[in-house]
């Protein structure tokens, strides 16, 4: 499982912002090669006056997985997502993206009142 929050100082809505999130989704899930209804993506966008002034667009994905990821699979997953944004807002280079990856154990995950470890 691959849960991503992403912030970002864009303007995207309706169609065009469901489209984003699919396509970080599959972004993720194949960089770190999760099957891909393993993925929880949300992206929170701040207006651009609420945060420090950047020269273009910028995204900061926090990516919660799962420990033990191979190194590759995270090289795949931060350079899928830079591609993904280039693609979708049609710029090379354009879209800053920041990834943070944050792996956790089972010990420290609950599901629905349940740690993922008792299951």
């Amino acid at each position: 499982m691959a849960t991503v929050i992403g912030i970002s100082n864009t303007t995207l809505a309706g169609e065009q912002l469901e489209s984003f999130i699919d396509l970080i989704g599959t972004a993720v899930t194949t960089g770190l090669r999760l099957p891909p209804e393993l993925r929880s993506v949300s992206l929170f966008q701040l207006p651009k006056e609420s945060s420090t002034k950047k020269s273009g667009e910028e995204i900061t994905f926090f990516v919660y997985t799962a420990p033990n990821k191979p190194v590759d699979a995270k090289r795949d997953l931060v350079k899928n997502i830079q591609t993904t944004a280039d693609q979708f807002f049609q710029a090379s280079g354009g879209v800053k993206t920041i990834v943070i990856i944050k792996e956790h154990a089972d010990e420290n995950v609950g599901v629905a009142g349940v740690l993922r470890l008792d299951h």
